[in-house]
């Protein structure tokens, strides 16, 4: 508490005399500016007043402002050499400056040897169908785009086909048509949902990658919590194809199912027509 208390006063005795040395400089500016501006006049006091005065400056300049000046100096170096110990501090202990262009060099280095690899993985084209309609289908499933709905729906009929007329099936079949047609597309729509969340994903990555190089120090825990918040997304779309997967295959066993009830359907009809017909 003294050592602050010391601090403030010196502070303020620079201060005070700051003020004190512009007022004295600007008093001997007037008193030169006067003396060449006005007219000669005779001297009443003589030369040995004058000289008395002067003197009398001189001693208060080197008796009392000396020593403001050598405390104030005195002052100053203390405060630095305060600023310089938690200079060190934060430099060398806090956030070590050493370790944290090692860091940059770390990050900076496997953004060059991996970015490119991991996006020419995912860029790696797996297209395989031959046929006009197929070929069709299979590009517009791999677009990575959500907004080619209605193409992916032409595509896939163009591909599987329509659903029967009722003239042409019975309705039973023409129901189980509809349904796996509408589970197949859902999943493909969800697919494609997917690759586009993969997609900002990756942006998202390579986002904070960047900004892991140039990074404020104290600053990752904000890089964390993106980098966490992107894990979840990425997470939250992973369980949407997880849900997607068990629909599909919940689908198929309900059409295995169906397929049972519509032989028993069409065996017990059998059997009525049999009968009837050896009825008659």
């Amino acid at each position: 508490m003294n050592l602050v208390c010391l601090l403030f006063t010196n502070l303020l005795a620079f201060f005070l005399l700051t003020r004190v040395r512009r007022a004295l400089a600007l008093s001997l500016v007037g008193v030169v500016a006067f003396t060449m501006v006005a007219p000669p006049a005779r001297a009443q006091l003589g030369i040995g007043p004058v000289i008395a005065a002067a003197a009398a400056v001189v001693n208060l300049i080197n008796n009392t402002i000396r020593g403001l000046l050598s405390a104030v100096r005195n002052t100053i170096g203390s405060i630095n050499g305060v600023l310089g110990q938690f200079d060190s501090l934060w430099e060398g202990v806090v956030y070590p400056i050493q370790l944290i262009n090692q860091a940059r060099a770390l990050a900076s280095s496997m953004i060059t040897q991996y970015r490119g690899l991991l996006t020419a993985l995912l860029r790696v084209s797996v297209a395989s169908a031959q046929l006009p309609n197929p070929v069709v289908l299979e590009t517009v499933i791999r677009s990575r785009s959500t907004a080619d709905f209605g193409q992916l729906t032409t595509a896939f009929g163009q591909t599987y086909g329509a659903i029967p007329q009722p003239t042409a099936a019975h309705p039973m079949e023409r129901d189980l048509a509809d349904i796996d047609d509408a589970a197949a597309l859902a999943n493909l729509k969800t697919l494609k949902a997917s690759d586009a969340m993969v997609d900002q994903m990756m942006d998202a990555a390579n986002a904070i990658e960047d900004e892991a190089v140039n990074m404020a120090p104290g600053s990752a825990p904000y890089l964390t919590g993106a980098g966490m918040i992107a894990s979840v997304k990425s997470q939250a779309m992973m369980q949407r194809m997880i849900a997607a997967a068990i629909r599909q295959e919940a689908a198929r066993v309900a059409h295995d199912n169906a397929i049972r009830k519509r032989n028993s359907m069409f065996g017990a009809q059998f059997r009525s027509d049999v009968q009837t017909m050896f009825k008659k």
